[in-house]
């Protein structure tokens, strides 16, 4: 079952989410399948420790009240690899404090090593637009899987509808602090492999939504009758000073959620410059469509990423022409030394250098293999505030390319292909 099915049985019909949760935890096991292979595997997203900053987050002014004394943090195993956010660490700290006896347990058949909470970021489209927690705890014999979601401009939050106050308890009230929040609790047909004794489980949610638009949710879905955390307790987890503080910017100190960004950012770019381009899967020559996002990365080379360089890559297609595409970006302090000049061009290469709308300096580089069958595009834009971008191309074995001289070029100056904070 769903995440997004849970919330749904718990309060009914919800506004339309900006967590698309199902495709969270789908991108979220296809990674884990991937890393498996490869030896290196989480089974949940694995996360940095960067700041996003207000580029994620839209720039929107949240408050947030001053964090409480930290009791004895009880922090979960963390999974290969993985580095806990600030807001992770927020809820783990909130969670101390309101339940005591929790206790974060493996998922079962995970692997010994994989995380026993899992985080990142939810997306729209390509783009990351809130924070998603997940994992299975127990209080004693009561065991449960915790969801929890805090989504950056979600809108108003709406009343219980009739449905679910005929079906399931659910009630709104007014916080300590003016927030509103809506609680309820749905009994559940149990579908698990291992049905519970009456063959139902009890489902906590619990939304709220501040007065400076800031809205979080959470989710307690028992393994019987009766879940290892109250609606109360899951309202004070969310009340909490510490989760309210992280609350205001979810994906502060996540590294990939900041990749992600720049990654949609990109993606954008290549599709206005090229409306019809697709991603590209499969062995040359022959290749065929894919997502374009699913297909564009920064594997092995996430060192490369940091908050002053960018490096991503992916395959690109237009009209069954193919090439592989990369985009390098730097900040003023890490951009190669020297000027945007050509030289003399050679039979293997030709350039050509110029001046952009906004007085940026860009060169266009082609290389030729012996044969005269174009290999490779390189352009070079250096901008007025000194950032650095290379967009490269590579055309197919006939020498094509998917993208012509000027929508790549268009890809290198558009100013939204940026570092977040810059």
């Amino acid at each position: 079952m769903s995440h997004r099915t849970i919330f749904e049985e718990a309060v009914g019909e919800v506004p339309p989410s900006s967590i698309d949760l199902d495709r969270v935890i789908s991108r979220q096991r296809r990674r884990l399948r991937l890393r498996r292979l490869a030896v290196i595997g989480t089974a949940a997203v694995a996360v940095g420790a960067i700041t996003v900053g207000a580029a994620v987050t839209g720039g929107h002014p949240r408050t947030a009240p001053p964090a409480a004394p930290s009791p004895t943090v009880r922090i979960p195993p963390p999974g290969h690899d993985q580095v806990f956010t600030p807001t992770d660490r927020a809820i783990f700290e909130a969670m101390s404090r309101v339940a005591p006896d929790l206790e974060w347990i493996r998922q079962e058949g995970a692997w010994e090593g994989g995380a026993v909470w899992g985080s990142g970021a939810s997306t729209r489209g390509y783009t990351p637009n809130g924070y998603l927690g997940q994992g299975r705890v127990r209080a004693g014999d009561r065991v449960g899987y915790l969801v929890v979601g805090i989504p950056l401009d979600w809108g108003a939050l709406q009343p219980c509808p009739p449905e679910p106050m005929r079906r399931a308890r659910c009630a709104t009230r007014t916080g300590p602090a003016g927030e509103t929040i809506r609680a309820s609790s749905a009994r559940n047909p149990d579908a698990g492999p291992r049905r519970s004794p009456t063959g139902f489980t009890m489902t906590h949610s619990v939304w709220v939504q501040r007065p400076d638009g800031v809205v979080i949710n959470v989710s307690i879905r028992g393994e019987d009758e009766d879940p290892p955390l109250t609606e109360a307790q899951l309202a004070a987890l969310v009340l909490d000073p510490a989760v309210a503080e992280v609350a205001a910017d979810p994906l502060r100190g996540d590294a990939r959620a900041r990749r992600q960004l720049v990654h949609s950012w990109v993606l954008a770019a290549i599709q206005r410059q090229a409306p019809g381009v697709t991603g590209a899967e499969g062995e040359g020559p022959v290749f065929t469509a894919n997502d374009l996002g699913a297909g564009w990365s920064d594997r092995g080379a996430e060192s490369r990423n940091t908050t002053d360089t960018y490096w991503g890559y992916g395959r690109v297609m237009v009209k069954r022409v193919a090439g592989l595409l990369s985009v390098d970006i730097r900040r003023r302090d890490a951009v190669p030394e020297g000027g945007l000049i050509c030289g003399e061009p050679t039979p293997t290469r030709v350039c050509e250098a110029g001046a952009g709308p906004r007085g940026e300096r860009h060169r266009t580089t082609t290389t030729r293999d012996a044969d005269g069958v174009a290999t490779q595009r390189e352009i070079d834009v250096r901008r007025g505030d000194g950032t650095w971008l290379r967009v490269t191309l590579a055309a197919n074995a006939k020498g094509r390319f998917p993208l012509t001289v000027t929508q790549q070029l268009g890809i290198a100056l558009d100013l939204t292909v940026t570092l977040p904070g810059g």
